[in-house]
């Protein structure tokens, strides 16, 4: 049976650090990006799944709970009876719900700490990895020129960089709240002086 091991434990660990995606995602898309717009090293992919596993432990406590009082033979889990059935699943229903609340509520606090950081024109807070850093986005063809989605860019104005994604810069516009996204083949990022200091001098 050890040639099994493999078989389980591979798509087991695929799916832990799947797991940590969701709250990559949910924060991806409180800033109106897409998933794949963030690279996040492994590592913070097996620690974000940690935390989602906590938070759903609270789920897990209601099944092993049931089972206990199954065991023993406590009233309100007595085989066949319907009603308790539907209070098991109106409790599960219940816990997932709440623990589905509370990723929710983390991805949403890492988002309103990047905004409100934007606003002030200060350096935002890290997620998971997701370390997003003010840079100077310097054309390397015609502005005119340039493809990609989102606002038109103003190369005067530094950019939050969420990093070169499969050959695309992917940005945010501190003046618009949109994302910019360019080829990164067509520009070059610099690292900035500061949010609020204009592209063009000297880099930090």
């Amino acid at each position: 049976m050890a040639w099994a091991v493999p078989l389980v434990v591979t798509p087991a660990a695929s799916s832990f650090i799947a797991a940590g995606s969701v709250l990559h995602a949910l924060y991806a898309d409180g800033l109106d990006l897409a998933p794949d717009d963030l690279d996040v090293p492994g590592i913070w992919q097996v620690a974000a799944a940690v935390k989602l596993l906590v938070l759903l432990s609270v789920v897990m406590a209601v099944p092993a709970w049931w089972g206990y009082a199954r065991h023993r033979h406590h009233f309100y889990a007595t085989p066949g009876d319907g009603f308790n059935v539907v209070l098991y699943v109106l409790l599960l229903i219940l816990m997932l719900g709440g623990a589905a609340s509370l990723a929710l509520d983390s991805a949403g606090i890492a988002v309103d700490r990047t905004t409100a950081a934007v606003k002030r024109g200060e350096d935002p807070p890290s997620y998971f990895g997701v370390q997003p850093e003010w840079t100077c986005v310097e054309s390397v063809v015609s502005v005119s020129r340039l493809s990609g989605e989102g606002p038109r860019l103003r190369p005067a104005r530094p950019y939050l960089s969420f990093g070169v994604v499969d050959g695309t810069a992917v940005l945010w516009d501190r003046a618009t709240e949109q994302p910019v996204k360019l080829p990164a083949n067509q520009v070059r990022l610099v690292p900035a002086r500061s949010a609020t200091a204009p592209c063009g001098g000297p880099a930090r």
